[in-house]
């Protein structure tokens, strides 16, 4: 535990370095410790060059890098720390149960998804939230919801182009276009599918992201079908 402070430390300091530089030597970290001005606390601002969250120095840096063991916090109690508690630590949780929530949860969730969303680092957009949202796209009732956040991502990425190219085009296309064609291959009118249509609607709505984040070919080859797919109600 007392690693794990030096290692958060590091994050925060400028550049990425341990407060304490003993170069694997004993004697040296025998000695940082025998002033207090050379080892981490929050009077000397944890020796690190830029700030530290509040929620870190104030009850959780202290209780890691505390000299003695048994007035440590434990990896539970570093879990349940006031650190983790905020609404994009809760938002990271709630997508990782998604699978597990109730269709009235994920609804609410995905409702105020939105507000959210620019909060979090774009890094953690791209590599965590919109992985799990396209994912979630195999839920069609929530189909319209889901693309809505969806494209609030994208919007908010500062480069988009290979996202949606590579992630969220191919599910459009899995989504409006190769289901709907297996469909029609099939005898008898096609059913009507409310859900694909409000989906249909939402990618009417952001037509202009789309077609700035792919090729002209690119757009051609996804969309053309779409109109005649989600609007079919005979």
């Amino acid at each position: 535990m007392f690693s794990l402070g030096l290692l958060i430390i590091a994050l925060y300091n400028s550049p990425h370095t341990s407060p304490l530089e003993t170069n694997s030597s004993i004697t040296t970290y025998r000695r940082l410790f025998t002033s207090s001005s050379t080892i981490p606390s929050a009077g000397n601002g944890f020796l690190s060059l830029r700030p530290i969250p509040k929620d870190l120095t104030a009850s959780v840096l202290p209780r890691l890098m505390t000299r003695r063991p048994a007035q440590r916090m434990t990896a539970k109690e570093f879990q349940q720390s006031a650190y983790f508690d905020n609404i994009l630590i809760s938002t990271i949780r709630f997508l990782d149960s998604l699978p597990a929530k109730t269709s009235n949860e994920k609804a609410q969730f995905m409702r105020g998804l939105s507000r959210v969303l620019p909060s979090f680092p774009k890094s953690i957009l791209d590599k965590k939230v919109l992985p799990a949202l396209l994912e979630e796209m195999k839920d069609r009732d929530l189909l319209s919801l889901i693309l809505r956040n969806i494209f609030k991502i994208i919007e908010l990425l500062p480069s988009t182009r290979r996202p949606f190219t590579e992630k969220v085009m191919p599910r459009l296309k899995e989504i409006f276009v190769l289901s709907s064609n297996s469909k029609s291959e099939a005898k008898g009118p096609p059913e009507r599918d409310p859900a694909k249509e409000a989906g249909l609607m939402v990618l009417l709505e952001y037509i202009n992201v789309i077609t700035c984040n792919c090729s002209g070919k690119e757009f051609k080859d996804g969309t053309q079908d779409l109109p005649s797919v989600a609007f079919s109600t005979d």
